[in-house]
This record gives C-alpha cells, structure tokens and sequence, in this order.
C-alpha cells in the first residue's frame, strides 16, 4: 500500500517518523521548503517516551504536485483544520482511483472535506497522543493516546483494515463504527479545553484554579453534547466516559459541587497544558475556531438549538484573532454564566 503522510509538524512528524522507524516507505508533503530541505538533510528527528530516533524518509515534497499522480493508495492529513480542505483537493490527483483521504485534525472537518472531494474518499481518525514541534524536522510525541478509525457510514470496510496495520506504527488502533460518536466526544474537549485555555492566556492549571473559569467550561462543554444528542449522536468514549464532565442545565447543588470538583482534578491533573489554540494566537496565525466552537454554533442552529457560551467563546476568540482583545483571564467576564454553579 502507496501511503502519502500530509502535514510534517509535532504529530504529523511523529506518526511518520514512526511509520518509517517499522519499515514503511511513506511519501512525506511538507508545506513548507525549510521542513523540506531540513529533513532531506538530517532525516526526520523525533524523540518519543521510549527514546529518539532519526527516520529517513525516501521521497519528500513541498506539496502533492511534486509526486506522480495516480500512485496512492491513501494519504493521511495532518495539517491544521484552516488548510485541510485546500490541502485534500491537492492530493486527490496523486490518488490512485480507489484511493481515499484520512482527516487527523482538531475540529470536525469530514462536512468541509466531504464536500470538497466526495464523501466517499474520506475516512475519519482521531490521535489521541500530542505531538510538538521544536524545529523543523524536529518533532516530539508529548503523552499517550490511541488512535480511532472509522467510515463515517459506520462500516467496518477493507481500507480501513489495510491502514490499521500501518497506523499501528505508532499506537494501538481504535476501529470504531461510531467514529462521528468519537469525533463529538473529542470536539467537547477542545471546545473546553482549548478555546477557554485561548481566551484566558493561561495554562489549564492556572485556568481551572477559578471557580467562574470551571463555570465556563462546565456549560461549553454541556452545549456541545446537547448539540449532539440533538443530531442523534452517540458520544463515544475515548480516553474516559464523555458523560463524567456533562452538567445538566438544572442540576441540583450537590451534582453542580461533584462536576466543579472533577473540572478542578482535570485541572491539576494536566496543569501544565497549553492550549494549542493559544499557541496560534501567539504565534499571529488562524485559529482552528471555526471547526470547533463555530461547528457546534452552526449545528446548534440547524436543530434550534441556544449555545450562548459557544457563540460568545467564538466571538472572543476572532476578536483576539484581529488584535482588538488580548488572551486574559479578564475575558471571562465577557461570557454569558447561566447555568447551575458549585456552592464552594
């Protein structure tokens, strides 16, 4: 199997590093000359909880144009949600004619690939491991994780069995016939975790050690799984049950107090967490917004649905994009708390 491994950053970096490591030959499309020249030059350095190592890819471009066309198999999509949809209609002249897409991003972007490409040529993952990049071709797997796979018809199909082999590289495989379950129970965590972490400047620790932030994130996270249960989605689990963080909207004092306690734990637990969000705001580039609080804005409203603290987190989010807000603590203030909240 032809594999093309898209997006060379911290995870894309990683999983391809890995891949070569057990004796697979993926194409790597970079994006970007520097990774390019960098790791046609020194190899693909990566350093993982085991050990480092230095992978030698055998062919390495800038974008898919540089590849023949018609020889692959799949390729694996691993660059931020802004890019994907441009980066998939790239690739789909150097797929074979059976040839399919695998989208690896934070969001929920298979609706926008979908229809850039046909549904039918996209399969769905999820990594669960977090992946850095120090430099160019100098990558880092940051935790563990495993890696669900599914169709998004909830089938259990040939292609999806051909690549697990190869994903498998890296971590164990999820195959999954709920993968959209997955893909929402993910999506209720970056909503929290990552947008929040972006609006308030400040580590998870430092962000969970508030009352009012832990307020926030509690209802964020109870209108992304309203919102999908109202489209008839099942949460699937990923690394722990999705309902342990839901709130209902008229919970009594003792669940509102049990949910604050295990928001601070989340907290303590991974106090040292940036979010990646907040990264790209300082960094000056895009954030991935519209594919994870936007997504669940847009549909909330095909079902009818009030998000209040979605469509708020969205607002803050673009107006720290566009240098008129500052990540800060201070930005909670601006978000609509109306939900049931702890005695202490």
């Amino acid at each position: 199997m032809r594999i093309l491994v898209s997006g060379i950053g911290g995870i894309g970096g990683v999983l391809a590093g890995e891949m070569i490591r057990a004796g697979h030959a993926p194409a790597l499309v970079t994006g970007n000359r520097a990774i390019a020249d960098a790791i046609a030059a020194d190899g693909l350095r990566v350093t993982t909880p085991a050990g480092a190592f230095t992978a030698r890819p055998t062919e390495v471009a800038v974008s898919p144009s540089d590849l023949p066309e018609g020889g692959f198999d799949a390729a694996f999509l691993l660059m931020k949600a802004t890019s994907v949809v441009e980066a998939a209609r790239a690739t789909v002249p150097v797929l074979a004619p059976s040839g399919f897409v695998v989208t690896f991003q934070n969001g929920i972007v298979e609706d926008a690939v979908g229809d850039a490409i046909g549904r039918g040529r996209v399969v769905s993952g999820i990594i669960g491991w977090g992946g850095t990049m120090h430099g160019p071709g100098v990558v880092e797997r940051t935790g563990p994780g495993d890696i669900h796979l599914g169709e998004l018809d909830g089938t259990i199909t040939d292609r999806v069995r051909g690549i697990v082999p190869v994903l498998e590289s890296a971590s164990r495989v999820v195959v999954t016939t709920n993968i959209l379950g997955a893909l929402w129970s993910k999506l209720a965590i970056n909503c929290t975790i990552t947008t929040i972490g972006a609006i308030a400047g400040e580590t998870l620790g430092a962000m969970l050690g508030v009352r009012n932030a832990r307020r926030v994130f509690l209802e964020t996270y109870r209108e992304v799984v309203d919102t999908a249960e109202a489209h008839g989605v099942r949460l699937e689990r990923i690394a722990a049950n999705p309902r342990t963080l839901y709130l209902p909207k008229h919970a009594g004092p003792f669940t509102a107090w049990t949910k604050d306690m295990i928001a601070r734990i989340v907290g303590r637990k991974y106090r040292r967490l940036k979010s990646s969000m907040l990264q790209s705001l300082d960094r000056g580039r895009p954030t991935e917004i519209d594919f994870l609080n936007g997504y669940v804005v847009a549909r909330a409203r095909a079902k009818g649905l009030a998000v209040p603290m979605n469509e708020a987190l969205v607002r803050l989010v673009k107006e720290i994009e566009s240098g008129s807000r500052k990540p800060s603590m201070v930005n909670l203030a601006d978000l609509p708390l109306h939900g049931p909240g702890p005695r202490r």
